[in-house]
């Protein structure tokens, strides 16, 4: 596959490219290894994919990450809330943060995970674990697009899985209070927009312990980009890279800090 250019000088109006893939960059920060949804993309088949794909230089990030910029920068809301933390609702449970205006990666590019709080051998407020429950109700979902013509004898499974992920974010709320006191919390991803509203209003409707005594949970939000805001923060990497380098991070993933993006041999 190659890009399509809309114009013949598009391509030279291109800046650079950036890309939002579910998993994480493994001990390596630079080898993406992807979630197990996308067999296609681990251990290095993306940069492989990507390389054949670009003819630009481009960068890879994992989605939690991507969205939280994404909601960051195109939010909408004044002042914009830093620290901010985002819980990111794909296949599995990701996150990100955006601490003194820019990503938080870690030392490897795999900060900001709230999955691992839910083991996967049990219900998990994911992705994948409501395609589980949709399908043992009896509707056919495979991913999230299914899950935008849902019939109405759906709203009762639905519910169940609303209601319990609800709760179990309530814990990724109170330990994100307690390890980065955001100035606020956004819910986000690939659901629906109506289905995460749903559980922003299922996480608010039960009283959620504060981290220590006297320190109220941090208030949570539905994300304002619904599902594009993976997208639209991964089209703000290369611009935060390029542009902004002030306000991105001088070590974690290689491929949003200053550091030389991935490109074509």
């Amino acid at each position: 596959m190659k890009i399509a250019y809309a114009t013949p000088h598009l391509k030279d109006r291109l800046l650079r490219v950036g890309c939002s893939v579910p998993g994480n960059f493994g001990t390596m920060s630079n080898i993406l290894k992807a979630h197990s949804f996308f067999p296609a993309f681990d251990d290095g088949e993306a940069d492989q994919a990507f390389k054949a794909t670009f003819e630009a230089p481009y960068y890879i990030e994992n989605d939690g990450t991507a969205a939280a910029l994404g909601e960051y920068v195109f939010g909408g809301r004044i002042p914009q809330p830093d620290p901010m933390f985002f819980i990111h609702i794909g296949h599995g449970v990701g996150g990100g943060a955006i601490i003194d205006g820019r990503p938080y990666p870690g030392v490897n590019g795999n900060a900001c995970l709230p999955g691992v709080l839910y083991p996967y051998d049990q219900p998990r407020p994911s992705g994948q674990d409501l395609f589980a429950t949709l399908n043992g109700a009896g509707f056919a979902i495979h991913d999230f697009i299914d899950l935008e013509r849902l019939p109405d004898s759906a709203e009762a499974a639905l519910e169940i899985w609303v209601e319990r992920a609800g709760k179990h974010l309530s814990e990724t709320v109170r330990v994100a209070t307690a390890m980065f006191d955001p100035a606020l919390i956004v819910l986000g991803g690939r659901l629906p927009e109506l289905v995460t509203d749903r559980l922003v209003r299922a996480i608010s409707s039960q009283p959620i312990l504060g981290p220590s005594r006297g320190l109220e949970a941090a208030t949570v939000e539905a994300s304002r980009l619904g599902p594009r805001a993976g997208a639209i923060g991964a089209a703000c990497i290369p611009f935060f890279a390029s542009l902004f380098s002030a306000a991105v991070a001088d070590d974690g993933s290689p491929y949003l800090n200053g550091r030389k993006p991935k490109s074509r041999p």
